[in-house]
């Protein structure tokens, strides 16, 4: 059988006997490696696609949006998933067998007595190959057959053997990773270029659900939907408090489309975990027959909705790189792998741990080639294809956060400035009844008059949240019910504004 002749008689050699992290023979090594996979010599190096020029005659958000996706079908791939075939011999699967062997076992390690069928799911390889790797591991007197099980006639239990153990905790020393069997760097490239080949639309409801909260003119609504839709880098600006991350985090968690993520790559004899069940919204669900995972497919990979990541001041320059953990001794992608194919929200754009310039330059020109380069900490360097949308809000003044050069890299740039008399007077009413707050006739005027005409600083469109919260509190302390008037305002804003011109002394 041609499975069990490649696991056994495998001449491949072993990846992992590469030089170990760190060691001067890997680093020499690195300088000269690097993986090229077949894209790049295929010469697909650029998303890139053209330009779309501006419509001159701009109408309102919902206009733009219904005229745009009547010829937009609904964000799924076109359902051609041959791409993820399982793999049928151990030749397609691309593992040595000495890393198999090494997997096979801390698996069994961590799970005691597995049947076949249950290692079969645990290493995400079909039945046929595991069962050729079961064999070889017992005539090899690394693992133990136990009794057969009382599911499946003829499905095997195995525990280590002595020597079994002996040969497990060698490898864990080497790597801690125990999940899937993950894919080649090759392959996971190959699978990519794929997915980027079928470009998801963005639709109507995740960009309705990006704005639908917020109160803004048209002219600012017609070029979020444009920015957004156009799935291509985008910067939104302007002054805090005005609803910048408010449409960033609600597209992001409205974006709806499907991908495909690995359990992990492996290079170099190195693992590098991907799937983040924290990011990451598996689509296959084997309790439900209509969701449930097929079993022609690769089962190293995870069919999810459409990944999207939102990134704040936290970030630091490590997020931008591979995460090596010398304990457990494997890799974690970095966020902008993890995002593929996806979205990328950079929030307070300006105040990461991080410079703005490192930062843009890290991703917006590996985003303009087509392709990313990843380092090992042995030096060799991977490279794989990169798509996804990347999406920065900032309420620092646009030249502060990149040069010219940086900027014409970020195609859409939209200004979400503070609101007009009008839509602050609709953001409160909204804010009052969204909290069941009673307005007196005149107090919506009485605010705004209070605020634009007698105010330094133009007020922002969470001041009305902010007054009506105070609004509440205070009546509470009061004793008394919450209702918007003169008399409840000037009480809220007296407590909200602070007094830039207070000159009095205070005692040490």
């Amino acid at each position: 059988m041609e499975t069990e002749s490649t696991f056994r008689d495998e001449s491949i050699n072993r990846d992992d006997t590469a030089p170990a992290p760190h060691s001067d023979e890997a680093a020499h090594q690195g300088e000269e490696t690097r993986i090229v996979p077949s894209f790049l010599s295929r010469g697909a190096t650029t998303e890139a696609p053209d330009d779309e020029p501006a419509d001159e005659h701009s109408d309102s958000m919902s206009q733009f949006i219904s005229r745009t996706m009547a010829t937009v079908s609904e964000a799924q791939p076109d359902g051609d998933d041959s791409f993820l075939r399982a793999p049928r011999t151990f030749a397609e699967v691309g593992l040595s067998k000495a890393f198999l062997t090494d997997l096979t076992l801390k698996i069994m390690h961590y799970s005691g007595t597995p049947s076949m069928a249950q290692l079969a799911k645990r290493l995400g390889l079909a039945g046929d190959i595991v069962s050729q790797i079961l064999e070889a591991l017992t005539e090899e007197r690394l693992i133990v057959v136990l009794s057969q099980s009382d599911l499946y006639t003829g499905n095997y239990r195995y525990r280590l053997s002595e020597k079994g153990q002996t040969h497990v905790l060698e490898a864990l020393e080497r790597s801690r990773y125990a999940g899937p069997a993950p894919v080649t760097a090759e392959q996971y490239s190959s699978v990519m270029q794929k997915l980027f080949e079928e470009k998801q639309e963005v639709s109507r409801h995740e960009i309705t659900e990006a704005v639908k909260d917020l109160v803004l003119t048209s002219d600012v609504s017609d070029a979020v939907a444009r920015a957004l839709f156009s799935g291509k880098t985008s910067l939104f600006y302007g002054p805090s408090g005005n609803g910048k991350s408010v449409i960033l985090e609600s597209f992001s968690k409205a974006l709806a489309g499907i991908s495909y993520v690995p359990f992990a790559i492996y290079a170099y004899g190195q693992v590098i975990r991907v799937f983040d069940p924290s990011i990451h919204v598996p689509l296959d669900d084997d309790s439900d027959p209509e969701t449930k995972k097929r079993p022609d497919l690769d089962g190293r990979w995870v069919k999810v909705r459409r990944p999207a990541i939102v990134l704040g001041a936290e970030m630091d320059r490590s997020a931008l790189d591979l995460g090596y953990d010398p304990q457990a001794g494997f890799y974690q992608a970095p966020a902008h792998i993890k995002a593929q194919n996806g979205v990328l929200v950079v929030d307070d754009f300006g105040r990461q741990r991080v410079t703005t310039t490192d930062l843009l330059t890290r991703w917006l020109i590996p985003l303009e080639r087509g392709w990313d380069s990843l380092s090992l900490v042995t030096g060799e360097k991977l490279t794989i294809p990169f798509r996804l949308q990347l999406l920065f809000g900032t309420n620092a003044r646009v030249r502060e956060v990149a040069d010219d050069a940086l900027l014409r890299r970020i195609l859409y740039k939209v200004r979400i400035p503070s609101p007009d008399r009008a839509n602050f007077g609709e953001i409160l009413r909204r804010e009052c009844r969204a909290k069941a707050v009673p307005v007196e006739d005149d107090a919506i005027e009485y605010v705004i008059e209070k605020l634009f005409d007698e105010q330094a600083r133009k007020p922002r469109a969470s001041h009305a949240r902010d007054l009506v919260t105070i609004l509440i509190e205070s009546a509470a302390f009061d004793g008394a019910s919450a209702v918007l008037s003169r008399e409840s305002f000037d009480k809220a804003i007296a407590l909200f504004i602070t007094n830039d011109e207070e000159t009095e002394d205070y005692d040490d």
